[in-house]
């Protein structure tokens, strides 16, 4: 079985709790002495096995890492580290998922190595919005309902809001973020507007 770890929880001793997002579940299992094993990390990709223990948590057991291109590149795990976090928040309360979550982490992994690790964060965070049915597309402030005009206050969840319902506005361009929203590309942001929309995706799926 193969899956992505999203958190990492110190238990007794040496001994670790590791939620792990396969292809259709979110499990939690339980690692004897796992500490002391330099293969658990967030975000990295394993092959393992489970087994199961009447009422207690189920053991994770004949772990492998499968490495990815990325890992050699420390700003990129650091990223892809904090995703991971965010998405065991958002799936925190699931067992079996749509095996969506899995592709899109397996599909996303594979390009870090290569883009901008911010960037495809982003774009991650659009798909998993459509997917959901979250993708706003409203021409009013959810906020005050007002009609929104050339540019928008971005909240979480990428919501569009007036600049003057929001304390301190993300301001950015309503067409700039309707073109991202159906082609899930930053090509025409700068890095700043990229960091921007970053910031808003660490405030929660």
């Amino acid at each position: 079985m193969q899956g992505f770890i999203l958190k990492i929880t110190k238990s007794i001793r040496e001994d670790v709790i590791v939620n792990v997002l396969t292809q259709g579940y979110y499990h939690t299992l339980y690692r004897f002495y796992g500490a002391r094993h330099n293969i658990l990390y967030t975000g990295r990709k394993i092959d393992f096995e489970i087994e199961h223990q009447g009422i207690y948590i189920p053991k994770l057991r004949h772990l492998m890492h499968l490495a990815k291109p990325y890992e050699t590149q420390l700003e990129k795990v650091y990223i892809w580290q904090q995703f991971c976090a965010l998405l065991d928040k958002h799936l925190f309360e699931a067992k079996q998922t749509e095996s969506f979550y899995f592709d899109i982490m397996e599909h996303s992994v594979n390009l870090l190595h290569k883009q901008d690790a911010k960037r495809l964060v982003c774009a991650m965070y659009a798909h998993l919005l459509e997917f959901e049915g979250r993708l706003y597309r409203e021409e009013h402030c959810f906020i005050c309902g007002t009609l929104l005009h050339d540019f928008v206050a971005l909240t979480r969840g990428f919501l569009f809001a007036c600049p003057s319902c929001v304390v301190t506005p993300v301001v950015i361009s309503k067409k700039l973020m309707l073109d991202f929203y159906t082609t899930k590309s930053l090509i025409n942001f700068d890095d700043k507007e990229c960091i921007k929309l970053y910031e808003i995706v660490l405030q929660g799926l």
